[in-house]
């Protein structure tokens, strides 16, 4: 902050108009710096812009994904509480959707380098809007009545997961970064407050205020499952996911045609691939020191690495990668925290199909967690960090992960003991909305864990690697998958498959009237044959 003493900020009409501030030197003669209040800066409205096909994404891929549970998992039945369509069971449901959200989270990492090393970001957004638009059109063709009698319905779905997660990733990787290059901080300053106060403008604040409101947006969009979930219940599964497909198309043509007032940064070569060729010269030649370019001139190493010869490989090049590397720690526990997470999408919606729902469809709860989400950011922007920050007390990144981790585990053991509770109770006796506390401790899990992480990643990043350590998310999703397929393939055969038995519906089926447990033994006593 001292080597800003000299400069003068330029006054800004819009807010001397409003007579909200006054702005100064940076900071102001005989005020001490150390002693001032932090406050975050205004957000450019233009952001709010970008928001929109964010929202607009968001809106869709919730809103379909809400009923792919239900419509994977149950078959057909106008006779039944639960809406179904393809009836291929829990399993294959669970996994269907687990590898949606893997494909999506991924293919972040295709968006990020087609962005940076050929269309730009604008351009790349606008496409994974068009490949959005496909993968819907395929859905909402395939999940028609007419669809699934031919038995399109399955293989639609499967098709149209894989287009439209590409399409999630093209958005996800470039709408975070744009945001942020709408803002360019130059450094820390103070000012006069109308009431007279003086504070400290902290650019740091400014993005962890933007990204809280990001992360707002994005979940005003996660609110449409309170549509489409009513929609699959009550009119069909395709208009269910029409829905979505205008949203979409009217969030496209709203930031297309916006263009011209977006700060635009051309396509200058990949970070991740000019990254990963560091870390492989790095790894050749035993540490990240060894392997600047300095020292490899020293070497007489410099020839055998041609990309060492580019003028983009220099050692401050080479430190950054280092730096973006060690931010990178902080994402390896993410894994963990999602598979929390990731429970309110299908494992909480199976378990309320198990429940007294009363009308309510087992699939409506999880919009708990959006709502919980809109109005805990704003309490923590406006009042709760705000309150902290008056008393001096640094609620750092790392307590605010470490509280939102503390928060998902509480959620996972309260789904734990009511699922006890599911088991030792008669079929669908407890109330649906007895679920309602999970989904708001995973909420506020959220504004601690996935907002911060946003921040850690713009902030701890080096300048040219801003934003683009948000790609760590892609890079985690695949590393679960890897792991994944490893336990498959490492285990596949060390134990036999056994039936599933769950409900007394499924005891009836199976002919089982009692079970008993004598000395750690499970003792299945054989009742009523099934009638032949």
């Amino acid at each position: 902050m001292t080597d800003c003493t000299s400069t003068t900020a330029k006054m800004r009409e819009e807010d001397l108009m409003h007579g909200s501030e006054i702005y100064v030197d940076r900071f102001a003669p005989g005020v001490e710096s150390s002693t001032l209040r932090r406050v975050p800066d205004r957000i450019p409205w233009v952001v709010l812009l970008i928001l929109i096909v964010e929202l607009g994404e968001r809106f869709t891929y919730f809103g379909l994904s809400a009923p792919i549970q239900n419509y994977i998992k149950n078959p057909h039945d106008s006779h039944s509480d639960l809406p179904g369509a393809l009836g291929r069971g829990q399993a294959v449901a669970t996994a269907l959707g687990n590898f949606f959200k893997f494909w999506a989270y991924a293919s972040t990492v295709v968006g990020a380098i087609v962005a940076d090393q050929h269309l730009g970001r604008f351009k790349t957004i606008a496409l994974g809007c068009g490949v959005y638009i496909v993968g819907l059109v395929i859905l909402v063709a395939t999940s028609t009545p007419a669809g699934i009698q031919s038995g399109a319905g399955f293989g639609g779905l499967v098709a149209a997961m894989v287009v439209i997660g590409l399409g999630t990733g093209s958005i996800k990787a470039n709408v975070t970064p744009m945001c942020a290059e709408q803002y360019k901080p130059d450094a820390a300053y103070t000012k006069r407050l109308a009431t007279g106060e003086w504070v400290i403008v902290d650019p740091e604040l400014t993005v962890e205020r933007m990204f809280n409101w990001f992360y707002w947006a994005v979940n005003v969009g996660a609110l449409s499952p309170l549509i489409t979930v009513n929609v699959e219940a009550h009119v069909g599964f395709w208009v269910a996911y029409l829905i979505p497909l205008v949203v979409i198309v009217i969030a496209a043509m709203i930031f297309i045609f916006s263009s011209r007032l977006f700060v635009q940064t051309p396509p200058h070569g990949s970070a991740i691939v000019d990254a990963a060729r560091i870390v492989a010269i790095a790894i050749k030649e035993g540490g990240f020191e060894k392997a600047k370019p300095s020292a490899l001139e020293v070497q007489g190493t410099l020839s055998r690495h041609p990309f060492a010869l580019s003028p983009k490989y220099t050692d401050k090049s080479v430190k950054e990668v280092q730096m973006g590397i060690t931010a990178c720690k902080f994402f390896l526990f993410l894994p963990l925290y999602f598979v929390c997470w990731i429970q309110i999408w299908n494992n909480l919606i199976s378990q309320a199909g198990d429940m007294a729902l009363h009308g309510t469809p087992n699939d409506l709860l999880q919009n708990l967690d959006p709502i919980a989400l809109i109005i805990f950011i704003p309490l923590l922007d406006f009042f709760i960090y705000p309150l902290l920050r008056k008393h001096k007390i640094n609620f750092s990144p790392v307590l605010r992960m470490t509280a939102g981790f503390l928060l998902a585990a509480m959620a996972m053991a309260y789904a734990s003991v009511l699922q006890h509770y599911i088991y030792k109770s008669p079929r669908t006796s407890i109330h649906v909305w007895i679920q309602a506390p999970a989904y708001i401790l995973v909420a506020f899990s959220e504004a601690f864990v996935i907002i911060t992480g946003l921040e850690l990643a713009y902030t701890k990043a080096p300048t040219r690697y801003d934003p683009y350590m948000v790609w760590m998310y892609g890079s985690l999703a695949i590393v679960g998958f890897i792991a994944g397929c490893a336990l498959y393939v490492c285990f596949r055969n060390s134990f036999q498959e056994v039936p599933v038995i769950v409900g007394a519906e499924a005891m009836n089926e199976m002919g089982v009237s009692k079970f008993t447990a004598d000395a750690g033994k499970l003792a299945i006593e054989e009742g009523n044959k099934r009638a032949k």
